[in-house]
C-alpha cells in the first residue's frame, strides 16, 4: 500500500500517524511546499517575539520520520492529482498513491486594495517563511499597520508591538476578534490591548497604499485617514485551498466536502482533513469551516486510520480557541455568536476576569472566559456532552468543579450507593 499526504501542518502529520497506528509497515510520503517539516503554525508570533527558536517549533524530531518510515520531501509544488493514474504530480516527478489525503490547508485572502499587491513590505502573517520576511523588515523605528483584528492578525500585532515603534489595526468589523469574542468582551480586551499600544481603527479599512517605487510609506483608510507605514500585514482572514481537489474533479462547496465521520471524499480513494475542508458543527448542525488547530488534528487522525483500513470515526466538531494576549488569557468554545430565541446567556464580570455562558435550552452550547480559564475542561465537556444542566449540583456559574457529576451520581459517589 502506499500511502501519499499533502501538507505537512498539523492535518498532515495527524494522518501519518493515524495511517502509522494501524499499517505499520507500508511506505507514507508527505509532500509540501514549504521547505520545514512539520512546525507548530500558532508558534510563529512566539518565534517572531523572540519566547521561541524555530528548533523548538518541530512538532516532532527529524528522526521520528525515519523511526517511522515517513518520507517528507519539502518544496514539493503539487500541480496536479491524477485520479486515472492515481498519481500525485510535481513537475516531472509522480508520486503513485493507493490511498491519497488533501491535507491542503489555507491561503491567505486579500481583499482588493489599490496600489498593494505586489509591494515588497506588503506581507501575510500565516507561515514561516512569511514571518521571517516580516522580522527581517521590522525594527524599532518600523511603523506597522494590521489590516484584520481576528486571531491571526492580533497575534501579527502582539508580536510586532514588541518590536516596532507603532502598530495600528484596522479591521472592518465593530470589534476586535469577531469571531470569538461577543460585543461586551471585546470591549474589555480592545481596552486591554490599547494598553499595550496597538492602537485600533475599526468599522473602517485600507482602500489605498501610497508607495515610493516598490515600498508602501502609507496608506489611506475609507473614513479617509492616512496612516504612515513601513511594514503593512494583510491579515483579513483565510480561503481554505481548493485548487487541487477541484482540479481532480472532489466535490467542493467553499471548502472540500467529505463524510463528516470518516473523512472520505466524493472519490473513495481520497480522503482530505484540516482547514482545507467543511465540517458539520456538531452543536447546530450547520455546515461551517472550522479552521482550528484540534479539528485539523482529530480529523487528520480519522483520515490516517480509515485510510489504513481502521474504524475510527470523528465523534462531532466544534470551535474551540484558547489563547492570550500579553498575558490576557481568553478561551472560547461553541456558538458564541448564535442568533435565535432558542439561545440564552448568562455573564459575570469582575475585574478583568469575564464569564459568559450561552444555553440552548437546558444545554451549554458555548461560552467566553477571559481570565477565568481554570474551569474551562469543565464547560467544555458539558459543552460537547451536551448534559441537562438542570441535573447539575450547583450553580454553573459559580462552582463548576462539583458538577462533574448530576445529583444522582454525586450521591453514589459520596455514598457508595447508600441512601441519605
Amino acid at each position: 500500500m502506499k500511502y501519499v499526504i499533502i501538507g505537512a501542518s498539523a492535518a498532515g502529520l495527524a494522518t501519518a500517524q493515524g495511517i502509522r497506528s494501524v499499517d505499520k509497515k507500508s511506505e507514507i510520503t508527505i509532500l509540501t511546499r514549504e521547505e520545514y517539516y512539520p512546525y507548530s503554525r500558532p508558534s510563529i508570533s512566539y518565534w517572531l517575539k523572540g519566547v521561541v527558536n524555530e528548533k523548538d517549533m518541530l512538532l516532532r524530531k527529524p528522526s521520528f520520520y525515519k523511526e517511522n518510515n515517513i518520507n517528507v520531501v519539502t518544496l514539493c509544488d503539487v500541480t496536479k492529482i491524477d485520479t486515472k493514474k492515481k498519481v500525485v504530480k510535481s513537475g516531472r516527478k509522480e508520486y503513485p498513491y493507493d490511498k491519497l489525503c488533501l491535507a491542503t490547508g489555507s491561503k491567505p485572502f486579500v481583499p482588493p486594495m489599490e496600489n498593494v499587491s505586489g509591494k515588497k513590505n506588503a506581507l501575510t502573517f500565516l507561515d514561516l517563511k512569511a514571518v521571517k520576511g516580516v522580522k527581517k523588515l521590522a525594527n524599532e523605528n518600523t511603523k506597522a499597520v494590521v489590516i484584520g483584528a481576528g486571531l491571526i492578525g492580533m497575534k501579527a500585532a502582539e508580536g510586532l508591538q514588541k518590536i516596532c515603534k507603532s502598530v495600528d489595526v484596522v479591521e472592518l468589523a465593530p470589534r476586535v476578534l469577531p469571531s470569538i469574542l461577543d460585543e461586551k468582551s471585546a470591549k474589555s480586551v480592545k481596552s486591554f490591548l490599547e494598553q499595550h499600544g496597538i492602537k485600533f481603527h475599526l468599522e473602517n479599512t485600507v482602500v489605498k497604499a501610497v508607495s515610493k517605487g516598490n515600498t508602501i510609506t502609507a496608506v489611506e483608510l475609507k473614513n479617509g485617514e492616512v496612516l504612515d507605514c513601513d511594514l503593512l500585514i494583510l491579515a483579513v482572514g483565510v480561503r481554505p485551498e481548493t485548487s487541487l481537489a477541484e482540479q481532480a474533479g472532489l466535490e467542493v462547496n467553499r471548502g472540500i466536502i467529505t463524510d463528516p465521520e470518516t473523512m472520505q471524499t466524493s472519490n473513495p480513494d481520497i480522503y482530505a482533513a484540516g482547514d482545507c475542508t467543511v465540517s458539520v458543527d456538531m452543536l447546530d448542525g450547520s455546515k461551517k469551516i472550522i479552521a482550528l488547530w484540534p479539528n485539523a488534528v482529530q480529523q487528520g487522525t480519522v483520515a490516517g486510520v480509515q485510510m489504513a483500513g481502521g474504524e475510527l470515526c470523528t465523534g462531532g466538531t466544534y470551535s474551540v480557541n484558547a489563547i492570550d494576549f500579553f498575558g490576557l488569557r481568553i478561551c472560547t468554545c461553541g456558538l458564541i455568536n448564535a442568533k435565535g430565541e432558542q439561545y440564552t446567556d448568562r455573564i459575570s464580570q469582575n475585574g478583568d476576569k469575564y464569564k459568559r455562558l450561552i444555553f440552548e435550552g437546558n444545554r451549554l452550547v458555548g461560552f467566553v472566559l477571559i481570565n477565568s480559564s481554570e474551569n474551562a475542561g469543565i464547560y467544555t465537556n458539558l459543552v460537547s456532552s451536551g448534559k441537562d444542566i438542570t441535573t447539575l449540583c450547583t450553580d454553573i456559574m459559580d462552582s463548576p468543579s462539583l458538577f462533574m457529576f448530576d445529583k444522582e451520581e454525586r450521591t453514589q459517589k459520596l455514598t457508595g450507593g447508600a441512601e441519605i
